[in-house]
């Protein structure tokens, strides 16, 4: 493995480190990870990806990389996701000497991180971002987001030092990529409505998204490599409690390579009872126009052969 550095601003106080890993992909190329460090915005620490790198690295990443952004009084956004989208043409730009597959770069974050993460997501299509990153097209996308604990409705420092709030699920729309979020529900410092809003905003705007929710656990047990015994008497959550459902999702989301079986079409079998009745004023649908499993509706009808719209509600 080679590391390599990349100044993204003139002070350097915003680079990218790059891990090259030696072993060349078997086929083709290969994805690759940018992962943004937590700290509260007032501290960058470099080594803060270990555990999902790693993770990553030995299924197959060629390439791990670390967004180190300025941090106090130096922090500025949206700054900060202009260098990101920075980071991700980098990458790109690189792909061929790297052998990494420019549709296949996954950016990820926790805390802060998954903040800047999210707003790269969502922003990065804005004209003026665009154009402060150096990016004409796509260049700075990217193609998925793991994302975990993250403050995304929060205040920020702006470039003229004054203070905005960044409220990120309203901001989701059809350029933000799938996105796979952690949280624990019993964190202290970011709350877990947090991470459940931007579930359902992801939701609402048709976004494809995963999502772990520990049951106890505190800000950042999601992304502990070993797990502690809480105050309360409970065992905390680790990384490895999520990590395989995160890695089913980036292979579905990346059109990844996959072992597993086929599905089998499942025979329906005949009815052996009489049709429900239809109630009077129902309205008579195709299964296919009624709104099953969507954000706005809670309604499920007892039958598919009609849409019971006028059913009385029990009390």
């Amino acid at each position: 493995m080679r590391t390599e550095r990349f100044d993204l601003n003139r002070d350097g106080s915003a680079r990218l480190m790059v891990d090259i890993y030696d072993e060349k992909p078997a086929v083709g190329k290969a994805p690759a990870l940018i992962y943004v460090p937590g700290g509260a915005f007032m501290m960058c620490v470099e080594t803060d990806r270990g555990e999902i790198a790693s993770r990553l690295v030995e299924r197959g990443f060629r390439v791990s990389c670390t967004y180190v952004y300025p941090v106090g009084r130096a922090y500025r956004f949206p700054q900060v996701t202009i260098d990101l989208m920075k980071a991700i043409k980098l990458v790109r730009d690189h792909s061929e000497e790297w052998s990494v597959d420019p549709d296949r770069i996954v950016i990820g974050g926790g805390s802060a991180g998954a903040f800047i993460c999210m707003t790269c997501g969502n922003l990065w299509n804005r004209s003026d971002l665009m154009q402060a990153a150096g990016c004409t097209g796509e260049e700075g996308k990217p193609n998925a987001m793991v994302l975990g604990f993250g403050p995304m409705y929060c205040g920020q420092q702006t470039d003229d030092a004054q203070l905005t709030y960044v409220a990120n699920g309203d901001l989701v729309g059809e350029q933000t990529p799938p996105a796979f979020f952690h949280h624990a529900r019993k964190d202290s410092l970011v709350s877990v409505y947090q991470t459940i809003a931007m579930v359902e905003m992801m939701e609402r705007r048709k976004r494809p998204f995963g999502v772990y929710i520990s049951s106890n656990g505190d800000h950042g047990s999601t992304s502990s490599q070993n797990r502690f015994l809480e105050r309360d008497g409970t065992a905390s959550p680790c990384v490895d409690d999520w990590f395989e459902g995160c890695w089913q999702f980036l292979q579905n989301e990346l059109g990844m390579k996959q072992d597993v079986k086929p599905r089998e079409p499942m025979p329906m079998p005949p009815l052996t009872c009489e049709l429900p009745i239809v109630p009077e004023g129902s309205v008579p649908t195709k299964p296919e126009d009624m709104p099953f499993g969507q954000a706005d509706n809670l309604h499920m009808p007892f039958s598919t052969r009609f849409w019971d719209i006028d059913c009385d509600t029990y009390e």
